[in-house]
């Protein structure tokens, strides 16, 4: 067995997506939030109660730091969340919703409604080039325990299909963060094979549809079953092997799925929304996934490893 590490590393720096303080990104977030304050006035200057006032926080891999990204033809993705404050018992989510959406939908911006989020895509050169998907949250009538709720619902649904849903993004961040505390070694390595399965799930799936796993799904796996050597968290390879042999493992023989719920609230499935036909590519291509890593560990030299290893990950990955 060769020692590919020095590559893992080269190809990590290369699909690695950051946040510092100063990007692009950050900018643009930021920008953005600006338009949705005077497009909030604008929308209530002519209403009896005053401009309703939000917090925002980053969500999602935007604040795990385990972002990565977008292969050719994809764009990027900025997770925010608004959490307003409102009881969630005057007003309906939708109507919450609205208010951001006609707040924002102006100029060459695309504004779409999505069911968990406001999403606002903006394009360069006629291509998708990123989007912003803002979570709408409003507090309770007493917040004496601090729960806030998720907006969920179309724009035109009905009562009884949009719902105000306990969650705690926040929650989940201080679970991820907590997962190696005082570790950062162990922290850092748990970081880096979060993002190379994301790459892989993103290389071996189509965007489209619910055949891809999310980057949360594969991120709650980790969470759940990743193990790493307090001694030795430089062995990408073996890591990643150990816990992919581990995500499979965890399917039901009898179903022949898995079940992977969010560690905070509302506990829901991750991998819920894909079909039978779905889940069986995706043990399959776990399976294969595992194999592949280990005809690494076998092969002797750097070439052929990192070639097989463009097969899983695409040209990203470096070779000699």
């Amino acid at each position: 067995m060769t020692n590919v590490q020095t590559y893992f590393n080269k190809f990590h720096e290369t699909i690695r997506r950051s946040y510092e303080d100063g990007s692009p990104l950050r900018q643009k977030r930021d920008l953005l939030l600006d338009d949705l304050r005077e497009g909030l006035q604008r929308y209530f200057q002519t209403a009896d109660v005053g401009t309703p006032k939000f917090d925002m926080f980053n969500q999602g891999s935007y604040e795990m730091g385990t972002g990565i990204q977008p292969l050719p033809r994809e764009d990027y993705d900025i997770d925010v969340g608004l959490i307003f404050h409102l009881s969630k018992d005057d007003y309906l989510p939708a109507q919450v919703k609205k208010w951001v959406y006609e707040a924002l939908d102006t100029g060459n911006r695309k504004v779409k409604c999505k069911r968990s989020c406001i999403r606002v895509q903006y394009h360069r050169k006629g291509e998708e080039f990123y989007h912003v998907d803002l979570a709408i949250y409003a507090e309770n009538t007493s917040n004496w325990d601090n729960q806030i709720y998720l907006a969920k619902g179309f724009l035109g649904s009905s009562r009884k299909n949009q719902i105000w849903e306990p969650a705690d993004p926040q929650g989940l961040i201080e679970t991820f963060r907590g997962k190696f505390q005082g570790r950062a070694g162990n922290q850092e390595q748990f970081r880096r094979i979060i993002r190379y399965l994301k790459r892989w799930k993103d290389f071996k799936f189509r965007a489209r549809g619910h055949a891809r796993p999310t980057g949360i799904a594969m991120t709650a796996c980790a969470l759940n079953w990743f193990r790493t050597d307090a001694k030795n968290d430089c062995d990408d390879l073996t890591a990643l092997k150990n816990l992919t042999q581990a995500i499979i493992y965890q399917f039901d023989p009898s179903a022949d799925r898995i079940n992977v719920k969010l560690p905070v609230l509302p506990y829901n499935d991750l991998f819920r929304k894909m079909g039978s036909k779905q889940m069986e590519v995706f043990k399959s291509r776990l399976e294969a996934l595992r194999d592949s890593l280990k005809q690494v560990e076998l092969t002797p030299d750097a070439s052929t490893s990192c070639h097989l290893l463009q097969d899983v990950f695409g040209t990203d990955f470096p070779t000699p």
